[in-house]
């Protein structure tokens, strides 16, 4: 059963198809960001979660290290695919995302603080929605089966990761369960988000796409 921690990785593909997607049609260059950054939470995600799994023993000598990673850039996803999804417009889109990344990593640094850094990604987020509340309002009068969709996902995502940390010590299969439940319920959300602002983005900025003709 602790393959699933594992397998369910594959969720990511969903918003990682809706970045490609997004930079081929519209070359956003946030796009090509996101990508990279999830490509990263992928690979340190699945480096630490091999450790749970009893036939794979290859990062057990720098488990502490895959520890920090994992967390430190899962947090920092969270928060830069909020600032992604609400259409945080360039260059304020770097600038926050960066100093996020740097206090979180800050945090990161202490021991056993993992539920300051759970509040301080909350209070972001809802600050960030505060801010881009009118882009919200658009979702939901637009894209109200998708709103749907991304915000069904994210509560999923909360409890689910809510009852896997408070399972996490215990020695029974509830914790892998429910937190692979969060790998697809947090990627799900992700990629629902990024398709909205995809979305908003060809209506209110359409491209031509028309072919190129040749001179005669």
């Amino acid at each position: 059963m602790s393959y699933l921690l594992l397998i369910t990785h594959s969720t990511a593909l969903f918003p990682l198809g809706i970045f490609l997607w997004s930079w081929k049609t519209r070359r956003d260059p946030a796009s090509i960001l996101m990508f990279i950054k999830f490509i990263y939470v992928v690979t340190f995600s699945l480096m630490y979660h091999s450790y749970d799994v009893s036939s794979i023993n290859s990062i057990t000598e720098h488990y502490d290290i895959w520890t920090l990673l994992d967390g430190y850039a899962s947090t920092s996803l969270i928060f830069t695919t909020t600032l992604y999804s609400l259409r945080v417009r360039e260059p304020q889109f770097y600038i926050t995302a960066n100093a996020f990344d740097t206090m979180i990593l800050v945090i990161y640094l202490y021991d056993s603080v993992w539920f300051l850094t759970t509040w301080v990604l909350v209070l972001s987020c809802s600050v960030i929605f505060l801010f881009k509340w009118r882009t919200v309002w658009r979702y939901i009068l637009k894209y109200y089966f998708i709103s749907f969709f991304t915000v069904a996902c994210g509560i999923g995502a909360a409890i689910n990761f809510t009852i896997a940390v408070q399972t996490y010590n215990e020695v029974n299969s509830k914790y892998i369960i429910y937190h692979s439940i969060w790998h697809c319920f947090i990627f799900s959300t992700a990629g629902f988000g990024s398709l909205l602002r995809f979305k908003l983005d060809e209506e209110l900025y359409p491209i031509n796409r028309r072919n190129t003709l040749d001179s005669i």
